[in-house]
């Protein structure tokens, strides 16, 4: 049996010092990797959910349209479609829901990647965009060939007229 002053520092540290540096630097690492999940989450969060910032939320429009594409995808299912402006030019539009698929799908009134088709007629109210000239809007009431569909949580949908 070798003394123990022969015992060089690396063994007296693989034996026990490492071992307690080796949990305590994963349970440090752990926390370090934590804490900066929730940083970098939350203003992931703050920053995708800056509506004030594209759209005029104290300003809405009216739009008549046939709609071109319905993405019902996440994070907001997105309308596209197409509506003529003042002198009668058609214009390609898009506009974004703002509840989640997941959120639409408890609304509990039928709202699936199915529930639009290209070519229905739409007529949407919707805050427009701060920025000049862009064709994209906030969605806040929907009617598709006829029928409400409520885009808000709580929202009731309604028969407007046409099918149903």
């Amino acid at each position: 049996m070798a003394p123990i002053a022969n015992i060089g520092h690396n063994a007296i540290h693989d034996c026990c010092g490492g071992l307690y540096l080796g949990r305590m630097s994963r349970h440090l690492l752990r926390y370090c990797v934590s804490g900066l999940a929730i940083v970098v989450g939350s203003g992931l969060a703050v920053a995708h959910h800056g509506t004030n910032v594209s759209y005029f939320q104290d300003q809405k429009i009216v739009l008549n349209g046939t709609v071109t594409e319905w993405a019902f995808v996440n994070p907001h299912p997105q309308l596209y479609f197409d509506a003529k402006n003042a002198q009668g030019q058609m214009e390609h539009w898009s506009a974004e829901l703002l509840p989640t698929p997941l959120m639409m799908k408890n609304m509990s009134v039928g709202w699936t990647k199915k529930t639009i088709h290209p070519g229905d007629q739409i007529v949407l109210t919707c805050n427009p965009p701060r920025a000049a000239g862009a064709k994209a809007c906030l969605a806040k009431e929907l009617v598709v060939n006829g029928k409400s569909w409520p885009v808000v949580p709580g929202g009731i949908p309604t028969v407007t007229g046409g099918k149903q």
